[in-house]
């Protein structure tokens, strides 16, 4: 059995299925980890409010976060760390990406987010991904109202091959991350998910060689790397399963879960 103390896992494509819901059986294992002492860190590229909305039944008060893909991390209900983007860099993303056919910009803050490009399948996508929306007619008005800590680049097409390639000449001095189908998020250098497990592993004062992740996307490399205890899903970008040697399952059959149990020897 591992020695575990720290549990973090990504949502969309590892904990949620595809239809983007909880394993049944979640409430029953947050339950038992709450009982040996195990925190479980929520890890997503989401806003920190629509995770919360993801956890029902009191269990968003019984977990941590790092939201908007590292750039806000949240420890026993109170927000850690926002890493705030300078607006002259802001706003050049936002010029290149409205230079982008198909490509469409959300700011996001520490308070809400704000997109500018209203149609069905862009509030569709955004509806599910923030819980604080906000419609403006030009989202560089928001900068001085807000800490925009991430810059989420919607296409509806195939990001990995739209929207990346046009954002990766600011890979240099900026994170350009692909975190799924539709999207790709920028955010200061310094920040990612493996980021900011590695400063919530700090504050909770546990070692690295404690810790299980899991994850299925590109956006997951760094909170793998993290970990001592690194687990691609079954369903995992074929990047992200040719660098980690243990897998968990499919997301579709709550592969998350199933191997907390095994390796913890916990039956929910």
């Amino acid at each position: 059995m591992l020695d575990i103390d720290v549990i973090v896992s990504d949502f969309d494509g590892t904990l949620l299925d595809d239809n983007k819901q909880l394993p049944e059986q979640f409430p029953a294992l947050l339950h038992a980890l709450t009982q040996r002492g195990i925190r479980f860190i929520a890890a997503s590229g989401r806003q920190y409010y629509n995770i919360r909305q993801q956890l029902p039944d009191g269990m968003a008060d019984r977990v941590d976060y790092i939201a908007e893909n590292g750039a806000i991390t949240v420890m026993d209900g109170s927000i850690c760390s926002v890493d705030e983007m300078p607006a002259a860099d802001i706003r050049e993303i936002v010029r290149t990406v409205r230079s982008t056919p198909g490509c469409y910009p959300i700011l996001c803050g520490a308070d809400c987010a704000y997109f500018e490009n209203d149609f069905e399948e862009m509030r569709f996508h955004c509806n599910m991904y923030y819980a604080r929306l906000q419609l403006v007619d030009d989202v560089l008005d928001t900068i001085e109202r807000d800490r925009i800590c991430k810059i989420a680049v919607f296409n509806s097409h195939n990001a990995e091959h739209t929207s990346y390639p046009a954002l990766l000449p600011f890979a240099d001095r900026m994170q350009v991350a692909l975190s799924g189908d539709c999207w790709v998020d920028v955010m200061n250098a310094s920040v990612n998910k493996g980021a900011a497990l590695h400063s919530l592993l700090e504050r909770m004062g546990v070692p690295p060689e404690r810790c299980m992740a899991f994850g299925d996307y590109l956006n997951d490399i760094q909170l793998l790397q993290a970990a001592g205890h690194p687990y691609a899903m079954e369903n995992a970008h074929p990047q992200l399963l040719a660098l980690f040697d243990h897998t968990a399952g499919h997301n579709n059959q709550a592969g998350v879960l199933h191997t907390i149990c095994r390796e913890l020897e916990i039956t929910v």
